[in-house]
């Protein structure tokens, strides 16, 4: 079993070589979990059995990851840092390589971990020539012509800076969206990155790693609306609906929701959901809606046309690997791996009558518009092998005592479409919410008030109203 180092946090904001003390470099591994150094970077050491620092990871820290104890990595932002060394005698270094890896953890075993992502940065390796210009201001008296023959033989001795900065990837190998650092109670699969620095030692040493959690961030925007819809926000008044602005929406195939009215007859009423077009929204807005709904049956839709009996749900489905055996092997999964499901509702749409709708012949038609506001912590979409977060706006039948669907007990859902979500908002106006606290989601107490509607309605067709 493989000792681990003990390591706290380095004090200070000097990115300046520790003093020396005596110890000599370790040859095993330390998992480095401690609060940031500063409030201008993160500052982690590596400690040998003495307890002398000889070897640190420095990592800028941005403006607004000031209240974080652990680096916020983002897609496609540069990672700015430096390594430093500082070596009291002569060591066998072949290498200084930094990775971000990205894992699925289902549980404590190997095979509950799924490695999804290892980008690799090189930051040195003994076959470069130009060693000494990374040695350190106040290292040691060592002449450049020993320094170069350090290099050559791979023996280093003194203090040395490393810097780097590389633009961390946004999909893995096989093209797939990364997902973002992720920990629910109710969900079994946690998402960790982590950065390590592996210094190599050559074949007859084991080689030494300094592992730092860090925690990634999607970096994602939505393309633009159409030109209406950005006018319409620009203006702060409401979007045209999908007759005005066919562009601005992606308008799904009309679904038939058939049930027993009042229980007494069939109706049916065929409902036609439109979505904001493009289908990617940005977490902590809203996805805007708009539905039409026709019957041959007026009472039908006096009574289930209705913002109170109207039902739009926004799912998310969470989906990872859960192995009975071992985890990926290469990069691939193994025979005993099973894909798992979690599935949950994580919002639904308020809505109002379409106030513009009612100035047209429409005594068989209704229409509602909404908006279904969407959680600033979710997690933003993402599909690599082992892990994936999958979200879909579902129409469900009307909920209603009037009413009863045709359809099993088991799922009301009518209709599903898949969108994505993302992290940022896109170039041009925010998006204005047009129904805010005024629209309806329907609650318990509204299901009391369509009792007693549907105790009238029978009565009336009772008396012959």
């Amino acid at each position: 079993m493989q000792k681990v180092a003990s390591s706290t946090p380095m004090q200070g904001s000097s990115s300046h070589p520790l003093p020396h003390n005596a110890g000599r470099i370790p040859r095993y591994s330390t998992v480095f979990d401690a609060h940031p150094s500063t409030n201008t970077h993160f500052l982690y050491p590596l400690k040998n059995g003495k307890g002398r620092v000889w070897a640190s990871v420095n990592l800028r820290r941005e403006d607004h990851q000031s209240s974080n104890s652990l680096p916020i990595l983002e897609g496609l932002s540069p990672v700015v840092g430096s390594v430093t060394l500082d070596l009291e005698s002569a060591e066998v270094i072949q290498s200084l390589t930094l990775s971000v890896r990205g894992r699925a953890i289902t549980g404590a075993n190997e095979g509950g971990s799924h490695t999804f992502l290892d980008h690799s940065h090189c930051l040195w390796t003994k076959d470069q020539k130009e060693l000494y210009a990374y040695r350190h201001t106040r290292s040691y008296n060592v002449s450049s012509t020993n320094s170069s023959s350090s290099s050559t033989s791979g023996k280093l001795s003194g203090q040395y800076l490393f810097p780097f900065s590389f633009i961390l990837p946004t999909i893995d190998a096989t093209g797939g969206t990364l997902p973002e650092s992720f920990s629910e109670r109710s969900t079994l699969v946690r998402i960790r990155y982590e950065m390590v620095l592996k210094i190599g030692r050559g074949r007859l040493r084991a080689d030494s790693k300094l592992h730092v959690p860090i925690i990634y961030r999607r970096k994602a925007a939505p393309p633009p609306p159409s030109p209406l819809r950005q006018r319409s926000y620009h203006e702060n008044t409401a979007a045209p609906s999908p007759d005005i602005d066919p562009n601005g929406w992606v308008t799904l195939s009309p679904v038939d929701c058939v049930g027993q009215l009042l229980h007494s007859r069939t109706v049916v009423l065929r409902c036609r959901l439109s979505l904001a077009n493009p289908l990617s929204y940005t977490r902590g807005s809203f996805i805007p809606c708009h539905l039409r709904i026709e019957s041959v049956d007026e009472q039908a839709l006096d009574l289930l046309a209705s913002p109170r009996t109207t039902i739009v749900r926004l799912n998310r489905r969470i989906r990872y690997l859960h192995d009975a055996g071992q985890g990926m092997q290469a990069n691939r999964m193994s025979l005993a791996s099973k894909p798992k499901f979690e599935n949950c509702d994580v919002g639904q749409a308020i809505w109002r009558h379409d106030l513009g709708n009612r100035t047209q012949d429409n005594s068989r038609v209704r229409c509602l518009v909404g908006e279904l506001h969407l959680p600033k912590d979710l997690p933003a979409s993402a599909d690599v092998v082992p892990f994936g977060v999958e979200y879909a706006v579902n129409l469900l039948a009307f909920e209603s005592p009037t009413f009863q669907p045709n359809i099993g007990e088991s799922s009301t859902v009518l209709q599903r479409q898949r969108v994505e979500l993302v992290t940022q908002f896109g170039e041009g106006p925010m998006p204005v919410s047009s129904i805010g606290k005024t629209g309806f989601a329907r609650t318990q107490t509204d299901e009391s008030s369509d009792i007693i509607l549907a105790a009238l309605h029978k009565i009336s067709v009772d008396l012959g109203w």
